[in-house]
């Protein structure tokens, strides 16, 4: 009877697919990166009149680039009687923007879009502090959560201590984390360079975040079915390191498996039946359940094996063991 397939045995082939899957991810990520105005600046306007649409794009473009600003975005919206427009330009702060808003207003009357600027009836501005903000609260949140997790596994994996570091599975839990941040980023930016009206807004930072709490929640449970398995098995006879991984695995795949279906089902519906941002989070939060599985079951347990650094010692064992020793 032929061996049955084994992932342990294959735990550096895991570990170097998912380091290629994150190196790609990443340079689709950063090469098609396009920020909402979240965090570029923003200014709408709505002014009193009909305008030509694509003859004050075109010169409101060019205006603003003659002015300094860069990757400038203009549309205008025709109403009844009235024109919005919305500029969306890359400026360094809040007060950038508001000097934004003024050479707007310059260029409306010297070019005699409007006669005075009582016409102009309503704006909002948007700065890009509220970037700033985000990715302090992101990285603040990161943080935390490292600090926090390092003292769970500490304390929840101290009984295993002699057998496995509880900073091993502390280190394992982080990469994983940031593969399964990195790889849906990564589709998403597939997404950013296909479509060109998808683009990086704080709804994208929650998936992101969201997927950070389900990967872990995986490869929490995989960890503690490791420890279970220690504690009842006498590891230094005759038990091996790999096998007590390999059956760790294979008894929370299942589960994982089914967790993730049932999710999907609900995510997919949400990207089929949702339009605009639910569509966005939707895709996000499905590549991070379908990556996060992958890691917290190929990656996860693999990298611990390895790092515990019984990988080589047990390599030949591990090959000469028959089905149903797994």
């Amino acid at each position: 009877m032929k061996p049955k397939f084994s992932i342990i045995k294959r735990a550096y082939i895991w570990v170097a697919f998912g380091a290629l899957l994150l190196v790609v991810a990443r340079a689709f990520f950063f090469g098609n990166a396009r920020f909402s105005e979240e965090f570029t600046g923003w200014v709408q306007i709505t002014i009193g009149t009909k305008i030509q649409e694509a003859q004050i794009k075109k010169d409101m473009e060019s205006y603003l680039l003659s002015q300094g600003y860069q990757n400038t975005t203009v549309s205008a919206q025709i109403h009844a009687d009235t024109t919005q427009l919305s500029i969306k330009t890359q400026v360094d702060n809040d007060a950038k923007v508001n000097i934004l808003s003024k050479d707007i207003q310059t260029f409306l009357l010297d070019k005699k879009y409007i006669s005075s600027p009582s016409m102009i009836l309503e704006q909002s501005i948007t700065g890009p502090s509220v970037s700033g903000y985000m990715q302090t609260t992101a990285r603040n949140a990161i943080i935390v959560w490292v600090i926090l997790m390092a003292i769970y596994m500490m304390f929840s994996f101290a009984t295993i201590r002699k057998s496995i570091a509880p900073g091993v599975l502390a280190l394992v839990t982080v990469v994983t984390m940031i593969f399964d941040v990195s790889i849906p980023a990564g589709a998403y930016g597939v997404w950013m360079m296909l479509d060109k009206t998808v683009m990086i807004d704080s709804v994208f930072i929650i998936a992101l975040l969201t997927n950070m709490g389900y990967s872990i929640n995986d490869t929490i449970i995989i960890f503690d079915r490791v420890r279970e398995n220690i504690q009842n098995k006498a590891i230094g006879k005759g038990v091996l390191f790999g096998k007590i991984f390999e059956d760790s695995l294979r008894q929370t795949m299942r589960r994982s498996l089914g967790t993730v279906l049932a999710t999907l089902l609900v995510i997919v519906a949400m990207f089929i039946l949702g339009t605009g941002v639910i569509r966005q989070f939707a895709f996000t939060i499905g590549m991070g359940v379908i990556f996060g599985s992958y890691s917290s079951i190929f990656i996860s347990g693999p990298l611990a094996y390895i790092l515990v650094g019984m990988y080589k010692k047990e390599r030949k064992q591990m090959l000469e063991l028959k089905t149903k020793d797994l």
